[in-house]
């Protein structure tokens, strides 16, 4: 269900930002000695005037009648209107960055830190988001500039990125602060664009929500959308086109949570009412309807929405990323496949191949990016090294001519030289090392991205050839081959998904974040599930046996249960690939407030020396045994935001045993 809302946030978010820029008064405070700047802006923005806003932001900066913050945030606004969404970034970057001076600079700082947490929040960058907007709100908090909507959207912003990795509470107090904070501006002052800009923000809370299938929570907080959208229409003179186009979404948001409800018929009738609006016949429209179509099951109208797709990211100036082609390309594949219009389904499949060579250069160009910027830093800690070492050969000259004591300096001078260069040598020693493993970590990165790529594209070569097999007019087939080919396809399809999340998986190893622990179950239950979904799945030939230990039948976790599962069936993976013949056992003991699952196996079997090692992104002891390197650093990962850990037993010699331990309640 997260494929099917992801790919619509395009459309969404970059209303959101439209929303906003309608305001009537872009600058909020005007300071006398800079009205007749501001009036040249304000008319440039009000006449859509791109080219001359950048010129004069250019000039008056010049002149020293705009500070940098205004300037960079106005270059900022241009670019994104323009669809040169990286030049919009990098000057929306300097403005947050800059220093602030009096009220004029924190307002274009809000608006600079809104628009950017906004842009990145589109991408899917949580992290960069965050890194974003909690500093924004912090000073925005201790200058007291809190009553305005830019706060209320880095709050809406703060919150999407906490429901997104695992904080759902934390989300939504964010949530419930923002919608209060746009009622009061509302009140202060009842314009269209407040209403606008609070109406955004509602619908990027609700689109976030039915992106976790989170459909109760979605369908209150449109409710305060639908609202809010009634309020406005008693307000004098309302935007018809406006009220028609959020009316339309409302409509389509409403059919899509009553369908994840399980209330068909009342989600058509939801989705019908939508259909009579004017922007339903939109591309940005069709788009947002498809995240009806799909969750109701209606193919062949999302395959036909699905083909304004590639004219709408070309018009955004998209540049297609892995999370891009996961929310984007394969719900589109998807459509066409379920829809049996296999010929567009092989153009996609084509495209999907493209796009995934793109994405895989962009990745192997951030890691190598990443590896000139270690090799700059070691540069300047060398520089710093021979500074320090001709500062100290200065020094000891100057004693030597003012103390005349030239035997007694000269000696000094050579024992304190001896004593540098051996401190030098042993500098350079550490430098070579931290290079080689730098080196080490880039070719395993390099490793991984050529493997993923294999695995990735081995799926589609079999999508495409059965696809051409479906498609052909002189190949006819009895029904129990067609059906086996239709299957052959949607496995397929799943195992380029879980290829495409496993990947993303693996930048939530390095997070921090505490899971929340709020699933109250058995510890037996954990521990069957996950022996039968190893024993269940046909490409594993050894059956897990399980053994429970005195006083564990009737103990209970207070955990999350999804994260559970998921480190447990990473540990039983692993010890599976790694067992060809022997056994593989899943053992459950209580320890002092604590419970212990111990894999173990009769497999190759892990040199104590690299107990730790086998923990790190990408590592893997033998390359010739299928596998990403990235499961035991999940694993890990996973049980230590749960409160426990997981470590691998040295004493163990007869293959492998890893030992994952998490506190449980009495």
């Amino acid at each position: 269900m997260i494929l099917k809302h992801t790919f619509c946030r395009l459309a969404f978010v970059l209303m959101t930002v439209a929303s906003l820029l309608a305001c009537d008064n872009p600058v909020a405070i005007v300071v006398k000695p800079m009205v007749n700047a501001d009036s040249l802006i304000n008319v440039a923005h009000k006449n859509h005037d791109y080219n001359r806003l950048l010129e004069l932001a250019d000039t008056l900066q010049v002149l020293g009648e705009i500070t940098d913050i205004q300037a960079d945030y106005w270059r900022g606004y241009v670019y994104q209107r323009q669809r040169k969404m990286r030049l919009a970034e990098k000057y929306w970057y300097q403005a947050v960055n800059a220093e602030i001076h009096g009220e004029e600079g924190l307002t274009y700082y809000a608006k600079a830190a809104n628009r950017l947490s906004g842009a990145l929040l589109l991408k899917g960058e949580y992290e960069a988001t965050m890194r974003v907007a909690v500093p924004a709100l912090d000073k925005m908090r201790d200058a007291d500039y809190r009553d305005n909507s830019d706060f209320a959207y880095l709050l809406v912003a703060v919150g999407c990125c906490q429901l997104k990795l695992g904080s759902p509470s934390e989300a939504e107090e964010n949530f419930t602060k923002a919608h209060d904070l746009f009622l009061k501006t509302i009140d202060s002052d009842p314009c269209r664009a407040n209403y606008a800009s609070a109406i955004a923000g509602l619908i990027t809370i609700t689109d976030n929500y039915l992106q976790q299938n989170q459909f109760n929570k979605g369908y209150d907080w449109m409710l305060k959308f639908m609202e809010l959208l009634d309020e406005y229409e008693q307000q004098p003179n309302p935007d018809a086109d406006f009220i028609d186009k959020q009316r339309a979404r409302l409509n389509i948001y409403l059919a899509t949570t009553l369908e994840g409800m399980g209330r068909a018929a009342e989600a058509e009738l939801a989705f019908d009412d939508a259909m009579k609006s004017d922007y339903v016949q939109t591309n940005e429209g069709k788009l947002t309807a498809i995240n009806y179509l799909m969750s109701a099951g209606r193919w062949d109208e999302a395959a036909k929405n699905f083909e304004i797709l590639d004219r709408q990211i070309q018009e955004y100036g998209v540049t297609m990323s892995m999370d891009l082609i996961q929310h984007y390309l394969l719900p589109k594949y998807r459509a066409n496949v379920m829809a049996h219009h296999n010929d567009a389904a092989v153009a996609v499949s084509m495209q999907i191949c493209e796009q995934l060579d793109t994405a895989i250069t962009l990745m192997q160009s951030d890691a190598a990016m990443e590896l000139a910027t270690i090799y700059s830093t070691q540069q300047k800690e060398r520089e710093i090294v021979q500074q320090k070492s001709d500062l100290e050969r200065q020094r000891y000259m100057a004693i030597v001519i003012v103390l005349l004591l030239v035997t007694f300096t000269f000696g000094l001078v050579l024992f304190l030289r001896h004593q540098a260069n051996k401190r030098l040598r042993v500098a350079y020693s550490e430098l070579a090392i931290a290079n080689e493993r730098t080196k080490e970590s880039l070719r395993m990165k390099t490793s991984f991205i050529q493997q993923m790529s294999h695995e990735i594209r081995t799926p589609l070569n079999i999508l495409a050839g059965f696809t051409q097999v479906l498609t052909s007019p002189d190949m006819e087939l009895d029904e129990a081959t067609r059906q086996e080919a239709n299957t052959k396809v949607l496995e397929n399809t799943e195992r380029i998904t879980e290829l495409v999340n496993k990947m993303l998986e693996l930048s939530d190893a390095s997070s921090k974040t505490v899971i929340e622990r709020n699933d109250s179950i058995k510890v037996i239950q954990l521990a069957m599930e996950a022996v039968n979904a190893i024993n269940s799945n046909g490409k594993y030939t050894i059956p897990v046996d399980l053994q429970m230990g005195e006083g564990t039948e009737e103990l209970s976790l207070k955990t999350n249960e999804k994260a559970v599962a998921r480190a447990l069936g990473l540990l039983l993976d692993n010890a599976e690939r790694f067992t060809k013949e022997g056994h593989v056992a899943l053992k459950v003991y209580k320890g002092n407030r604590t419970v212990q699952f111990i894999v173990e196996d009769t497999g190759i079997g892990i040199p104590a020396s690299e107990a730790e090692h086998i923990f790190e992104e990408f590592v893997q002891l033998n390359e010739y045994v299928e596998g990403t390197g990235i499961g035991l650093t999940v694993a890990r990962s996973l049980c230590r935001r749960l409160g426990g850990d997981v470590v691998l037993d040295t004493a163990y010699t007869a293959g492998a045993r890893f030992v994952m331990t998490l506190p449980c309640k009495e």
